[in-house]
């Protein structure tokens, strides 16, 4: 089973805890429906004394920091006022090195990066934090990469989020990754996917694909994203790369965890994800923009990859709370 864990901390914004607790519970719904196992899910806290949260409202822990045992996934909320006030530093940066250590996915939200930067688990790695409070993170711990012109980071199980609106993006992306795709699409689609971005579009990975050290791969990469849109062979990109197709597709591999192939509808995918969202294009008209001449392979691909048709899912996006004559009768 999988462990998760938020943690009640002072002053912390709820919302910062409540939106990560219902996509986590409509999580635990479609792993249900899919005769599969839940996570558990819980609150805890320095003790399971309530906590005050900003606006006053009172979180009660389900238990102890001390009473967590091993988790899967912390997340670590924001707070209001500075990040560091009011909290008993010491403890909570052994049992996060201790959590980390044993395996923990580590997550925070806006400030609460300082926590993991004060517990020393930033040092030379990249991080974010709330944009209000960059120069004084950047001047408190100048042995953490700070990260200004993305949303998210991700390094060696550590993430973060640099505001409540991208930990949806976040955790639809650590869903994706622990419970496949499927189940991540739709835990998305409850929760406004229309005015979201995709992880991939704002999040600075360390080790991502556009982040390795090999240039012949990197200017395949480039020659993908300029012309993803016409035919593209494998003999075209190993001429690009000055390789034989044979090690431009083990070296690919390599270094972006993909085929050249499944990079290419990678890119095409997501291109027609934005079209399906943005435009009123025709969905044929959409597989051909995205440099998939066939609408039923491109059907057969989107559904593979997002788990719903094209169809589908402009309907979903689409969407609205309430249609014409569904409002409450006076």
């Amino acid at each position: 089973m999988v462990n998760i864990a938020l943690l009640a901390l002072p002053n912390a914004l709820t919302s910062s805890l409540s939106l990560p607790l219902e996509m986590l519970q409509a999580t635990s719904d479609q792993l249900r429906m899919a005769r599969q196992k839940a996570p558990q899910v819980q609150l805890l806290g320095f003790d399971r004394e309530p906590v005050k949260a900003a606006g006053g409202l009172s979180l009660s822990p389900e238990a102890s920091l001390d009473e967590a045992g091993n988790l899967d996934l912390i997340i670590l909320p924001t707070r209001w006022r500075h990040p560091l006030k009011g909290i008993d530093l010491k403890p909570l940066s052994g049992w996060l090195n201790e959590q980390y250590r044993s395996g923990s996915t580590l997550c925070t939200v806006g400030t609460g990066s300082y926590l993991l930067a004060e517990s020393g688990l930033l040092n030379k790695r990249p991080a974010t934090t709330h944009w209000h409070y960059f120069e004084d993170f950047a001047e408190r711990y100048p042995e953490v990469d700070l990260i200004r012109n993305y949303l998210i980071t991700e390094t060696e199980r550590i993430y973060c989020a640099g505001s409540i609106n991208s930990i949806a993006d976040l955790l639809v992306h650590i869903i994706g990754e622990r419970w496949g795709t499927t189940i991540a699409h739709r835990v998305e689609r409850q929760f406004s996917p229309e005015i979201r971005r995709p992880f991939h579009s704002h999040a600075y990975r360390v080790g991502q694909t556009d982040l390795h050290r090999d240039e012949a791969i990197a200017l395949v990469q480039s020659y993908i994203s300029k012309h993803f849109s016409g035919p593209i062979q494998l003999s075209q990109l190993a001429e690009q790369a000055g390789l034989s197709e044979r090690s431009l597709t083990r070296r690919f591999k390599q270094a972006t965890g993909q085929s050249p192939l499944d990079y290419l509808n990678t890119i095409r995918l997501r291109t027609a994800r934005e079209l399906l969202q943005q435009s009123n294009l025709a969905i044929s008209d959409i597989a051909q923009t995205s440099g998939i001449l066939d609408p039923n392979y491109f059907s057969r691909l989107f559904r593979r990859e997002y788990g719903v048709t094209p169809k589908q899912y402009r309907t979903n996006v689409r969407g609205k709370l309430f249609s014409p004559g569904t409002g409450p009768k006076g």
